[in-house]
């Protein structure tokens, strides 16, 4: 019980490194929201990869014991690795525009934290090694750099899917924590298991967002109203064919999300097409 308890501490360690290299990123550079427009760009990206490597294919499994459910336990792990870690690091490299030769100091860095985290058994692999980390990192470092130019370029379909990565990202988190809260899950059958939640709530974020994100550009209350009925109307699809399972501890929870994510998504609009804009020309 002692070593399990003592699981998280490497993972919390961690969040404190990463997170400080955010923080000196956005208190020495200017341009704080488009760093901020990359980091939930960075985060978007890394959500995309998780749900194909983590859920569709099993890849690895995380062990923080930060949570009594292994499932939930696991993909916390991941968030912390694949959507804090590495997207905090990518904004870090990519706002200072450091070199290859440092980005590789990274790259090895993170390799032997993952042989680490091995040998301390707070992390199994199956089909996945730390090779495979260490040869997707320049990939992902290389587009962080990219992004970060379009944006500052205005480019209109980076900018509109950074809007789609953001809405997305707040998205997967509220279903991560409703789930957790025991207010709904996803599945089929009589049974809906956490496996099968995992892999079609990403789909349903999905869904969501890339309507959000079209219909927030169309402007006005036409576009709000909208993206709120088109949510409910989604929901209450699902609620009937017995997709999703609700029991919730708020009334009308689905609606009170979906209105927050109206107002997200309004005001992501509003940084990544007015504020990017300001401060680059």
């Amino acid at each position: 019980m002692k070593r399990k308890s003592r699981n998280k501490y490497p993972f919390i360690f961690l969040f404190v490194i990463h997170s400080s290299l955010l923080l000196y990123s956005f208190i020495k550079k200017k341009d704080r929201k488009t760093i901020s427009v990359l980091l939930m760009a960075n985060m978007g990206m890394a959500y995309i990869f998780e749900y194909f490597v983590l859920h569709l294919f099993r890849a690895y499994c995380y062990k923080p014991k930060i949570l009594k459910n292994n499932y939930f336990d696991n993909f916390l792990g991941a968030i912390l690795s694949q959507a804090i870690y590495i997207p905090f690091t990518g904004v870090f490299l990519t706002a200072f525009k450091l070199n290859w030769k440092i980005k590789s100091a990274f790259i090895f860095y993170f390799h032997l934290v993952e042989r680490l985290f091995l040998k301390l058994k707070i992390y199994k692999t199956r089909w996945w090694n730390p090779f495979h980390t260490s040869s997707m990192l320049p990939i992902f470092f290389f587009l962080s750099d990219k992004w970060y130019e379009q944006l500052q370029r205005r480019n209109p379909l980076i900018l509109f899917i950074s809007l789609f990565f953001a809405i997305m990202g707040t998205g997967t988190n509220i279903i991560y924590l409703a789930a957790l809260t025991g207010n709904f899950r996803f599945g089929k059958g009589r049974v809906h298991r956490l496996e099968e939640h995992f892999i079609y709530a990403p789909l349903y974020s999905f869904v969501l967002s890339i309507f959000s994100a079209w219909s927030i550009r169309k402007g006005g209350w036409m576009g709000k109203w909208r993206i709120l009925m088109f949510s409910l109307t989604v929901d209450s699809i699902l609620f009937r064919s017995g997709v999703v399972k609700k029991n919730f501890s708020i009334p009308y929870l689905n609606v009170i999300i979906h209105v927050f994510m109206v107002l997200m998504s309004t005001v992501y609009e509003r940084l990544i097409y007015n504020g990017v804009e300001k401060e680059n020309h």
